[in-house]
């Protein structure tokens, strides 16, 4: 970037695009237009994606950014990214969401059934019952099953370990950041499955399980709330789960609830051996005495 003109902040963007508006192209006009509507969603697409959403082309992009005084697109997708941390960060997020919420003067907990109602009614506009018949099928017949969430759907994904191990399903986890995450996706092999759970951008890790996925030619099954991403479309099936405004707090109701009629499903799916497992782990609690019934002081 050139530090002495690019913007610093959305203020200073949006006082750019106003001061060089009459300057810009109409398809410049247009994307302007689209960066500032959609700046949260802008900010982790590609080149390609982001051009088809403004209908202009990859070098007119390319030229935009320039104009602005970024190095390039890379320059000008950092610099969203960059805001869209800072305008959603969990503190702005958790206030936005008490604001709205304090707005109805009403008790907090009927508010939030209310609203985790609503997302939960619309998963069958969202998930496509034939999406996720997919996705079970993929999940079955994957040798080993990798399942990828870092940060807070880390906690999804070592629920759904837990699950699915009791019923025979050998899982492996990815929830390491940086390198340490490459250690298991080195294990990954053409005949296994991948579940991905990642909310709001793509990071680092995600990319790189992503790829590798691609690069070995297993299958991915990815839980996700942003369905326009172009990283996305790369799976073999997305189940979109809606869980509110971007810029507000988010529960995992929706995502768990999907989950669990996964896990659902595939023990239906794998009948006597499901059972078969299950109680095989009540015969070794009994025979290991690891889990007796304690007498409350």
């Amino acid at each position: 970037m050139k530090p002495s003109t690019v913007p610093r902040t959305l203020e200073g963007f949006k006082t750019i695009l106003e001061s060089k508006e009459s300057s810009f192209s109409k398809s410049q006009k247009k994307i302007a237009q689209y960066l500032l509507a959609h700046y949260e969603h802008a900010a982790f697409q590609s080149l390609s994606e982001l051009a088809q959403h403004t209908g202009t082309s990859e070098s007119t992009l390319v030229r935009f950014a320039i104009a602005l005084g970024f190095d390039g697109f890379p320059g000008l997708k950092q610099f969203l990214q960059d805001v869209f941390r800072e305008k959603f960060s969990p503190a702005v997020r958790m206030q936005t969401r008490l604001e709205d919420l304090k707005k109805r003067n009403q008790h907090f907990l009927p508010q939030i059934v209310e609203m985790e109602t609503h997302y939960l009614a619309e998963i069958l506009n969202t998930v496509p019952l034939e999406n996720f018949d997919r996705a079970v099928r993929i999940l079955l017949e994957g040798k080993n099953l990798f399942l990828f969430g870092i940060g807070h759907s880390r906690i999804l994904v070592e629920l759904l370990q837990m699950r699915l191990q009791r019923l025979g399903i050998h899982t492996i986890c990815l929830v390491e950041a940086g390198r340490d995450l490459l250690d298991k996706l080195l294990l990954l092999r053409k005949d296994d499955a991948v579940l991905i759970a990642a909310y709001h951008r793509i990071t680092g890790e995600l990319t790189a399980v992503l790829r590798h996925a691609q690069r070995v030619g297993c299958r991915t099954v990815i839980l996700t709330d942003i369905p326009e991403l172009e990283s996305y479309r790369k799976a073999d099936v997305v189940l979109y789960a809606l869980r509110g405004p971007v810029h507000s707090f988010h529960s995992h109701v929706v995502p768990m609830a999907i989950l669990n009629a996964l896990v659902l499903a595939i023990t239906a799916e794998q009948g006597d051996t499901s059972f078969h497992h299950l109680k095989l782990l009540e015969q070794m609690r009994l025979e290991y005495g690891l889990d007796p019934l304690g007498e409350l002081p």
